[in-house]
């Protein structure tokens, strides 16, 4: 994939989906699906198409926990493959041990070969139920295999599809692909790359051989597709502000507290933020964000402890799912409504005990994620995510966060604010990333109205002016496992239009169950 031209694409989509619904026919049509039925050409005989496989091999697998449901948490194994060829090459039988964090899995294929519709079947068990599989049928052409069936997953019929690529004297490729939407869109499920083991009883190469099939050394080779890193290879805790457009799978959980401080002239603002989501379906997440605050101004009286802040709920449902080798991005509508909870107003001597906004806020996100690899063949993270919120009046008495004083009745109206983030995640390593957001924000005039009794004349009313805001949050991530990881950033705030320059430097701890 050429990552600079995918990614031009990815943003003229993401644009589109903010002022165009995207209709379901912009699903990509899997083309080898509408091939399942179709018989091989007259005069090919494919009995011995697995014969490049007989032998025995290492495999290095990796199995995603739970199909079909937008997670990306992968399960890595390893262990060894054994094919014995059966009837000179019109059958064989495979035998998989592999070990990984979950435990041990030991299976069995037996592949026949039908020499009236020249295609195999492939029938797999596995020792935890020792019964056969829906059998998937295919044949191979132009050196890859594909084989297809359609059987039944988690109550509903799902076609599934079983790849052979990659294939070279001493490795190749297997994956598995589910598809609900009937072969438009497909899911890789498992990963299976075997490494041939050498059989000490065979002749060593000729050095004549070794010349003439080494490559030559001062031509470097692009990465292959071995070299390619996988998605379930690539573990993530997240950028520090962009949100994620997956949901969560069903009856999953993500439990992400922020430590920050943000800095500012005279003063620094201690808080936390945390990120409590639920997995209510594979497509609808929800969620809870508390936080907590302590203001230290050096030039007045701090907070006089640490306080509640505003609470905000959310929802967030999945319109698309990505898939690699296809362009849609994952796509979702996220719906946000925060409460008054943090003390706003009645500050008396103490305006840096307020914590809240006193006002009703609801907020429409749209937000997108989608991959690239890049020329190196590692993985390029991209979200783009568009928002808009809209406050309520919030009742004034007294000092406030405002800026209103002692004695002041009145009220409110914060100014509506759209927000854009761009964020890139860089997986260095499985474990390391190097993240990045981009933001922007307007927020539009802010009225306060009302009486002051010690001012003349006493009616008061007071415009902040819309503002504009540019900032910068480079990260580092690193995950320890695929469902737990840390991240270490600070968000930059220095350019915009009546707005404050602040670093908030944090870390974050994401966990995933």
């Amino acid at each position: 994939m050429h990552a600079p031209k995918n990614i031009r694409a990815y943003l003229l989509l993401s644009a589109l989906t903010l002022i165009f619904p995207l209709p379901p026919a912009l699903a990509q049509q899997n083309p080898g699906a509408s091939q399942t039925g179709a018989l091989p050409a007259a005069g090919h005989d494919g009995q011995h198409d697995f014969d490049f496989e007989i032998g025995a091999w290492h495999t290095h697998l990796k199995r995603l926990e739970h199909p079909l449901s937008g997670s990306m948490s992968w399960i890595e194994y390893d262990g060894t493959s054994v094919i014995r060829k059966i009837w000179d090459g019109r059958a064989n039988l495979v035998e998989l041990e592999v070990d990984g964090p979950t435990g041990h899995i030991e299976g069995l294929s037996l592949r026949l070969y039908n020499p009236q519709s020249r295609q195999w079947t492939l029938n797999f068990a596995n020792s935890a139920s020792g019964t056969m599989s829906v059998p998937t049928s295919g044949e191979f052409q132009n050196g890859r295999g594909e084989f297809y069936d359609q059987e039944p997953f988690n109550g509903r019929a799902i076609l599934v599809r079983n790849v052979f690529s990659d294939i070279a004297a001493n490795s190749y490729r297997f994956e598995q692909a589910f598809s609900d939407d009937g072969g438009k869109t497909w899911e890789v499920n498992w990963i299976a790359v075997d490494t041939r083991i050498p059989d000490p009883k065979d002749a060593t190469t000729s050095p004549a051989a070794a010349e003439a099939t080494a490559p030559p050394a001062q031509v470097p080779a692009p990465p292959s597709s071995a070299d390619r890193q996988q998605l379930g290879d690539a573990w993530w805790t997240g950028p520090m502000l962009a949100n994620n457009a997956s949901t969560l799978p069903r009856g999953h959980f993500l439990i992400e507290p922020y430590l920050y401080d943000e800095i500012s002239p005279h003063t620094n603002g201690f808080g936390s933020l945390t990120y409590i989501e639920y997995g209510l379906a594979n497509r609808f997440t929800i969620g809870l964000i508390p936080t907590f605050g302590y203001n230290k101004v050096s030039d007045a009286l701090s907070s006089s402890g640490v306080g509640l802040g505003d609470v905000t709920v959310l929802a967030q449902y999945r319109l698309t799912q990505f898939h690699e080798r296809h362009s849609l991005p994952t796509i979702s509508f996220m719906v946000q409504e925060t409460f008054p909870s943090g003390k706003y107003d009645q500050l008396g001597p103490r305006p840096s005990n307020g914590l809240g906004a006193g006002a009703y806020t609801s907020t429409l996100a749209l937000n997108s994620q989608t991959y690239f690899w890049m020329p190196n063949g590692r993985i390029l993270r991209m979200r783009l995510n568009a928002t808009q919120s809209l406050s309520s009046y919030a009742n004034l008495e007294g000092v406030s966060v405002y800026g209103t004083s002692q004695g002041f009745q009145g009220h409110a109206k914060p100014g509506a604010s759209t927000f854009l983030d761009g964020a890139w995640e860089y997986s260095l390593t499985r474990n390391w990333v190097l993240a990045l957001d981009a933001t922007y924000r307007h927020t539009n005039n802010t009225r306060i109205t009302g009486q002051d009794p010690a001012q003349s004349p006493p009616n008061v009313q007071l415009n902040s002016g819309s503002s504009d805001a540019v900032g910068f949050a480079p990260a580092l991530e690193y995950n320890w496992k695929p469902t737990i990881g840390v991240l270490l950033g600070t968000r930059i705030i220095a350019l915009g239009h009546n707005t404050p320059t602040t670093i908030t430097p944090a870390v974050a701890i994401n966990y995933v169950h």
